[in-house]
């Protein structure tokens, strides 16, 4: 065959490989895309899901598994020990989210607790006027943690400025137990002004990787093809010169 003449063989040998790279990629896509459709799958049952009540033992529920499920609890916040997150935007606008150890009615532990978001813009010398004290019962979806870089350094004061939600860190600079994931809490029709409640945006989507692949096994097919097509070409064309 034309194309395994020894003028044309190590770029034969190229093409062949670089297409089955090419199929390689599309199947990998068509890999993701099932694994985005478990995930979809699995966050819609959690989403669908009655609320967990929260009692303080759940110390090895799985935060990843279980993101976005609903959760109540009873206690009281933990105003002396919260922290802001810093650099966080809501439509556009810098700002911090406000962390607040809740300490769990019946239980030695506690719980980090998203309130919501405040525009960098606020004053936040004094969180006070943010309290919302007494005991409370309270409903959020389950996160889990951002984990620091392995890399990183936890701070070896206590810290009220953070960029990430890391409770191992967190809990170096609180002096009763946290459970290993955190509650954002959900909109209700009595939130105060600030902090906004602003949980993490849910998106169910397959993305973009059924085109991926879809584009991947095209150039698998286009590439040896235009290939053999310029060679045969080239081919006669040496012949005629001959």
């Amino acid at each position: 065959m034309f194309l395994f003449k020894r003028r044309w063989l190590p770029t034969t040998l190229l093409v062949i490989i670089a297409s089955l790279v090419m199929i390689r990629l599309g199947f990998w896509q068509l890999d993701r895309l099932e694994q985005k459709r478990a995930y979809i799958v699995q966050v819609q049952a959690e989403l669908d899901a009655p609320p967990i009540p929260l009692t303080g033992d759940e110390t090895d529920l799985d935060a990843r598994a279980r993101r976005h499920r609903r959760a109540v609890v009873e206690g009281r916040y933990d105003f002396e020990r919260q922290v802001i997150i810093k650099s966080k935007l809501y439509q556009r606008r810098p700002g911090y989210h406000l962390l607040t150890p809740f300490r769990i009615e019946g239980s030695e532990r506690a719980l980090l607790v998203d309130r919501g978001w405040i525009p960098a813009a606020e004053d936040l010398t004094d969180l006070s006027r943010f309290d919302e004290p007494g005991v409370t019962r309270i409903e959020g979806r389950i996160q889990p943690e951002d984990r620091r870089p392995e890399a990183a350094q936890w701070p070896t004061e206590p810290q009220k400025e953070w960029y990430r939600i890391d409770i191992a860190g967190i809990q170096n600079q609180t002096p009763y137990p946290l459970l290993p994931f955190y509650l954002a809490l959900t909109p209700t029709e009595n939130d105060p002004e600030l902090p906004h409640r602003n949980p993490p945006e849910i998106i169910l989507d397959e993305g973009p990787h059924l085109g991926y692949a879809i584009q991947w096994f095209l150039f698998a097919l286009i590439v040896p093809v235009v290939y053999a097509f310029q060679v045969r070409r080239m081919d006669r064309e040496s012949k005629q010169t001959e």
